[in-house]
Order: structure tokens, then sequence, then C-alpha cells
């Protein structure tokens, strides 16, 4: 899979900032889009934004009302995914995403992609989670709205796509002053392994990590080459989650092979070329 180049520095790079609001937690379990909101930030500065709500085909639960306060007459004659969704997709173009609690909007923007039938996503993805715990870690709560208390940031519409957007716009432009002061954060790749708790370090692939989370997303299968102590071998994974421990990365994933869970240390493992 091509990926947009992870060499681009950061300060020329674009990146959009984007966020799902849903009837629910749980996109594999019928979970649906009710709104997307987006930022376009390029060289520090918001560029382009991308707003819509999504009429969802199902009611909107009360426990999802009570967040973010969206009711089935806000929604009621929206345009449905199909509509809104490669709207998203064609402005998001090849840059790099940035969301707060990451895997959450990934499975929203994987599921849409798999019921549209459209092309998987490859962009570079950017978790703002792991980098506020990098660069403030003394905080009691990383929930987006404690961040914002901590570092004294109004959001204009809490819950709300383009008011969390707003926020988490302005944590990732601290973050990244942060890491340029560091010297941590020079290119996309860079902040792509940083944004998993990962210095950059020429043992694990950005893109790999990457690809691999899109995957466990849409829960599908990836070919990967791995170094175990008997050399390599051709395996069929489904990635489930990376964690990091003892210092090492790991992904956790289905083994096709022996039809179990299995932990794949990310140094030891490279993508297999695509067939053609």
């Amino acid at each position: 899979m091509d990926h947009p180049s992870f060499e681009t520095p950061v300060a020329d790079a674009t990146l959009v900032v984007f966020d799902f609001e849903t009837t629910g937690l749980d996109a594999t379990r019928g979970a649906r889009v009710v709104e997307i909101g987006a930022l376009k930030l390029e060289r520090g500065d918001v560029v382009d934004h991308f707003l819509t709500l999504v009429d969802p085909g199902v009611p909107i639960p009360a426990d999802a009302t009570a967040v973010h306060g969206l009711t089935d007459a806000d929604v009621a004659g929206q345009p449905e995914l199909a509509e809104t969704f490669p709207g998203f997709v064609a402005f998001a173009g090849d840059a790099a995403l940035v969301a707060h609690n990451l895997p959450f909007d990934l499975s929203f923007a994987a599921a849409a992609t798999k019921e549209l039938g459209l092309a998987p996503l490859k962009n570079a993805t950017v978790d703002l989670l792991p980098l506020a715990r990098r660069y403030y870690p003394s905080l009691e709560s990383y929930k987006l709205e404690s961040l914002a208390r901590a570092l004294n940031v109004t959001n204009p519409a809490p819950h709300r796509a383009m008011g969390d957007v707003a926020v988490e716009s302005q944590l990732l432009l601290t973050f990244l002053a942060l890491g340029r002061e560091r010297g941590e954060t020079e290119t996309v790749r860079d902040l792509v392994l940083l944004s998993r708790g990962i210095p950059a370090t020429p043992d694990v692939s950005a893109e790999a990590i990457v690809e691999l989370e899109w995957a466990a997303a849409a829960q599908e299968a990836v070919a990967i080459i791995y170094r175990g102590s008997k050399g390599e071998s051709s395996r069929s994974i489904t990635p489930l989650s990376l964690k990091m421990r003892g210092g090492r990365c790991y992904v956790a994933a289905h083994c096709h092979a022996s039809g179990a869970k299995r932990e794949f240390r990310l140094e030891r493992l490279r993508l297999a070329p695509a067939d053609g």
C-alpha cells in the first residue's frame, strides 16, 4: 500500500483535525455517525473547514443525546452518510488525520468506508491522547474537557464536532510547539510514532503502524512478514490493538495460522509486498 509521504516536515504538512459525533460508542455494533467536523491546518493556520450533520437512519438514543445534544429532530432531513462521508474524504485528501482518542474515530471512518464501498483510507494518523500524556504527565484526567481546562482552551460547543475540533486543533499546535522545542517532531513520521508513545526509531515502521491501525479499525486481515526465533515467516493477521510494554511496541492480533490471539513485536514485523 502506498502512503502519503511520511518524510514531509511537520512544518510543511497539511493536518486535518477531525471528530465524529455518533449514536453510540461501537461502530461494529450498529452505532452511526450524526455529525462530522474537521479543520484543515497548514503552517499552524486554519485554511479550511468541513462541517455537516448526518441523518443516521436510526433513532438517536437518549444517552447519546445527553452527550452531544443532538436529537432525531436535529438530523431529520439532513444528508445521509452516503452523501456526506465522501465529501469528508475528499476534504481530507492525503493529509495526516488527527483526533483525540484516535481509535474511536478511526473505527467510524473505517466502517463508513466499508459500508459505502470506498477505497480503504491510507492517511497518516495522529492521536492527541498519547501526546497529552507525554507533554503533561501529571494531569489527573486526559479527557478532552479536562485537557481544555488544564491548557486554558475554551470550547465554544462542547461535545459537538466543530467545538471539539477547535479544542483539538489548539492542543495539536501546543504539542507541536513542545515537540519542536525538544527536537522530537521534525517529520510526519516522527509525529506518527510519538503519538503512539514511540520515540522516533528506524526499528519501527510508522507506515506499518498506520496500516495496522486502519486494519484494526476495519477488522480486516493484513499480510505480514515476521522475524521470529527461527527466521522469517509469512503470516496473515487481523490486528486488534497496539500497546507499549517494557519500552517495546506490540500489535495484539488474531493470528490466522494458529487461530489464536497473539502479540507481535513491531520491530520484528514488516508488511508483506502487495500482490502484483
